[in-house]
């Protein structure tokens, strides 16, 4: 038991890490924006490649917080009608949906890593490759599984608990 706490530890503080550089990740990409807007309208010169570099610098952004926001409890949850059910239907509906999440998930991360090995292709002004993405892609997919595995231990955990 106390390895999966440790290990919970480990990857929660690894996440945590992830969630600070895409941080970083999201205040160039407000600089460049800014500076790109105001280039084009004080000098009338945009910096070259900002939509290119802006979407690259999404995927960098989106993928890799996966993980993040799922341990962080970030994610939306509807849970109107679900609330209304005893604690014990609650958790076991709980844990259905993570298992579907997790394979739906585990789909994902197969497919993008086979087409992760598959692109070459790069963009049309600046001649970015494509594949560094597609791979950050794919880890931020594989992150996200593992942290479904993580939420899954716990509330399998709180489930115990809840029973004694």
């Amino acid at each position: 038991m106390e390895d999966i706490k440790a290990m919970k530890k480990a990857f929660s503080s690894f996440s945590q890490l992830v969630g600070f550089a895409v941080s970083l990740v999201i205040a160039f990409m407000m600089l460049l924006t800014v500076a790109d807007v105001l280039g084009r309208f004080l000098f009338r010169a945009p910096i070259t490649g900002t939509p290119e570099l802006t979407e690259f610098m999404m995927i960098v952004i989106v993928f890799p917080a996966l993980a993040w926001c799922a341990l962080a409890g970030r994610h939306v949850l509807v849970d109107l009608i679900i609330k209304r059910f005893s604690p014990s239907i609650q958790a076991f509906i709980k844990t259905i949906t993570l298992l579907l999440s997790l394979l739906i998930y585990v789909i994902l991360t197969i497919a993008s890593f086979y087409e992760s090995i598959e692109v070459n292709t790069k963009t049309g002004l600046l001649r970015i490759p494509h594949a560094p993405f597609y791979w950050i892609m794919s880890l931020g997919f594989a992150l996200f599984c593992v942290a479904i595995l993580v939420l899954l231990v716990r509330n399998m955990t709180e489930t115990r608990e809840v029973k004694k």
